[in-house]
């Protein structure tokens, strides 16, 4: 029983648990709300809204923001798009622009997931 107990001890930092599921609201620091849903696990997490666009905090601007993707020399990463989230934002930057704000190519996010996950159990494993 010792031996099972450990072994499960031991195992539990490989499994990811995935985010808990369904919408939910999300408030910003001026008190605007929106509806999102939690995507990832423990290793690497964000919120989608109803449309798809990719969602975290930014702790500079205290606010949700819409991400976009950064290639800095080959290293894909989430960046911040500078667009606080909300309900019934439309799809684009501006009504003058034809950049979609918070579209992620899914490949895309998976790399940046896998990145970050693998560093964290590399970090966890020194």
């Amino acid at each position: 029983m010792k031996i099972l107990f450990t072994l499960l001890i031991l195992s539990s930092n490989i499994f990811a648990a995935p985010a808990a599921p369904g919408e939910r609201a999300f408030f910003q620091s001026d008190g605007q709300s929106f509806i999102a849903e939690a995507k990832g696990d423990e290793y690497f997490s964000w919120l989608e809204d109803s449309l798809g666009r990719v969602i975290q905090y930014n702790p500079v601007s205290s606010n949700f923001e819409y991400s976009v993707i950064n290639n800095n020399d080959g290293v894909i990463s989430l960046g911040f798009s500078g667009v606080a989230a909300a309900n019934n934002l439309s799809l684009f930057s501006s009504p003058f622009s034809s950049e979609e704000i918070g579209i992620i190519n899914r490949l895309k996010l998976y790399i940046v997931a896998s990145e970050q996950r693998d560093r964290l159990i590399q970090q966890a494993k020194e």
